[in-house]
């Protein structure tokens, strides 16, 4: 079991990967992004999916966001420079926050989005205190997705909307499908994936109505075959790390292969990628 001290640790080993094959320093985006067919390039379809929650939950300058698992404040900066509205990010990567607090300051808008180092199962936050819960591939980490969904429906003001964009795992694989996506969110620090039908049934029982689920699989996979590509380039390096170097860490070992994992089980239909949405009742 990963704990949350691993979670943060992955983060720093693996964020020279980022910044070599996802431009992490212009992007902020630690996730796959969204590609359509008005797409330019890749660093477009990173942003493009703050465009595409946002409409979904049509947010406006007089919201206040909780970004749960912000990373390095990507998706919260967009939105407080393109939406307006105040944004507050958490992360459990004390790092990331620093991160994520200079570029807002960079940016010149201090005053609409702040960041904190925060556990989103138990933020401590007043309940009812926002508008919106938006999360992009930070939901996969909890252990127990029905306390993350407890603690937004907890967080929200009646109305108040939630948003995700996740993995899950496909629905009644046989044995070897399951522990092959096992393995590939091993390599990402995840402990497990979710099932659509258990974190929409969660979902309600927590208090959330008009639960919409949308299959965007495809418009992540020129991301996830680029991820595929770096990992053909990264693996000689990764062998000559380990005859002058000595044997990395799992995390380190593992991130290298999840670029080879991902890509041949979503291409298998193994796993899916999904936003979903939902209304606290």
């Amino acid at each position: 079991m990963f704990t949350h001290q691993d979670i943060a640790r992955y983060y720093d080993l693996s964020e020279v990967h980022y910044r070599l094959f996802w431009k992490l320093d212009t992007s902020r985006s630690l996730h796959y992004g969204y590609w359509d067919s008005s797409t330019k390039d890749f660093h477009e379809a990173l942003l493009n999916i703050n465009r595409v929650l946002a409409d979904k939950v049509s947010i406006t300058k007089d919201d206040n966001v909780l970004d749960a698992g912000c990373g390095v404040g990507g998706s919260s900066l967009w939105l407080a420079g393109f939406r307006g509205c105040q944004v507050t990010g958490i992360s459990l990567n004390e790092k990331q926050v620093q991160k994520a607090n200079a570029a807002a300051q960079q940016a010149g808008l201090q005053n609409r989005v702040t960041f904190a180092q925060k556990d989103y199962l138990n933020t401590g936050y007043p309940s009812e205190s926002f508008d919106v819960v938006w999360g992009i591939e930070s939901v996969c980490y909890a252990d127990d997705k029905s306390a993350f969904l407890n603690e937004a429906s907890r967080l929200l003001r009646k109305g108040g909307r939630l948003v995700i964009a996740d993995f899950f795992q496909a629905e009644n694989l046989p044995q070897r499908a399951a522990a092959a996506v096992k393995k590939f969110a091993n390599s990402w620090a995840i402990n497990e994936f979710a099932l659509e039908s258990e974190f929409c049934r969660d979902a309600a029982a927590a208090g959330f109505c008009r639960i919409v689920s949308e299959d965007i699989s495809q418009a992540i996979l020129p991301s996830a075959k680029r991820l595929y590509k770096a990992y053909w380039l990264g693996k000689p390096a990764a062998i000559l790390y380990r005859l002058f170097r000595g044997k990395p860490t799992s995390l380190a070992a593992n991130n290298v292969e999840s670029a080879l994992l991902q890509y041949t089980t979503l291409k298998k239909g193994w796993w899916k990628y999904r936003v979903i949405s939902a209304v606290k009742a």
